[in-house]
C-alpha cells in the first residue's frame, strides 16, 4: 500500500511540473512598458501649456509616439485673466521669463517637438525663453502651436486689401519670420510647423486636429507609431 501511495504522490508531482512547463512555453511574454518607451528614444517633445490645451497636444503626440516629455514651467504667474493680458503684453515687446528648467540635458535627443501656444501672434515667452537659453545644434526641430485663431488666416490678403489685413498680414510674417530666427539661432534644424485651433473646441477635436499631423509627421520625422492605431486617450466631451 505504502508502495502505492507514493507512486501516486510521484505521478501528482510530475503532472504539476509538466503543466507549470507547458504554460511557460504557450503563455505570452509580459508587456514591457519601459520598451514600448523606447521606440523612439531619440526624440523629445518640450512643451509649456498656460491652459492645458497645448498639454493636451502634448500627451497625445507622447502616447502614442512614446516619446520622451518635458515640461516648461513659468515662475511668472499667467493665471486668469490678468495673466493673459500679461502675456500678450509680454510678446508684444518681445520680452523673456524665468522658467524652469532652464538648461536641461538635451545631449541624447535628436529631434525636439516644441509644442506651445501663440500669445500675439507668436510663440510663448517660456517656449521663445527656452530657445534663447539652449543650443539645439545639429537636432531637428518640429513646432506644434496652439491657438484661438487661424494664424495663417491673413497671409493669403494681397496689397489691395484693407490696410488693417495687410497690417496683420505684415505683422504675422513679421512674427513668423522672427520666430524662425530664434530658432535658427540656437542651431536647430527647422522641418515642421504644425498649428492646432483650438476656440470653442472640445478636447477631442484638438486631440482629432493633433492625430491629422501624424502621417506627416512620420513622413518628415522618421518616428514611427507605437500604436496599430492613433490612440484618442479617452475622451469623449
Amino acid at each position: 500500500m505504502k508502495n502505492i501511495q507514493f507512486s501516486k504522490d510521484t505521478k501528482l508531482v510530475f503532472v504539476k511540473k509538466l503543466t507549470v512547463l507547458l504554460f511557460c512555453f504557450i503563455a505570452p511574454p509580459p508587456f514591457s512598458s519601459s520598451a514600448a518607451e523606447a521606440i523612439n528614444d531619440e526624440a523629445l517633445i518640450v512643451y509649456y501649456s498656460r491652459t492645458g490645451k497645448s498639454k493636451t497636444v502634448s500627451d497625445v503626440i507622447k502616447r502614442n509616439f512614446c516619446v520622451d516629455m518635458l515640461e516648461i514651467k513659468d515662475l511668472k504667474d499667467r493665471s486668469g485673466a490678468w495673466g493673459f493680458m500679461g502675456a500678450a503684453f509680454d510678446n508684444m515687446f518681445d520680452r523673456y521669463t524665468e522658467i524652469e528648467p532652464k538648461q536641461p540635458d538635451l545631449s541624447e535627443y535628436s529631434l525636439v517637438i516644441l509644442v506651445s501656444p501663440v500669445w500675439n501672434w507668436k510663440m510663448s515667452a517660456p517656449i521663445r525663453t527656452f530657445l534663447k537659453d539652449n543650443r539645439l545644434d545639429n537636432k531637428k526641430l518640429v513646432v506644434f502651436t496652439t491657438a484661438n485663431i487661424d494664424i495663417k488666416k491673413y497671409d493669403k490678403f494681397g496689397d489691395d486689401a484693407s490696410f488693417i489685413k495687410r497690417f496683420l498680414r505684415d505683422y504675422l510674417r513679421k512674427s513668423s519670420k522672427g520666430m524662425q530666427l530664434l530658432a535658427k539661432d540656437s542651431g536647430a534644424d527647422i522641418i515642421r510647423h504644425y498649428h492646432v485651433e483650438t476656440k470653442n473646441v472640445t478636447r477631442k477635436q484638438i486631440i482629432e486636429q493633433t492625430i491629422r499631423h501624424f502621417a506627416d509627421l512620420k513622413l518628415n520625422t522618421g518616428l514611427n507609431l507605437c500604436t496599430s492605431l492613433p490612440l484618442h486617450m479617452g475622451y469623449n466631451n
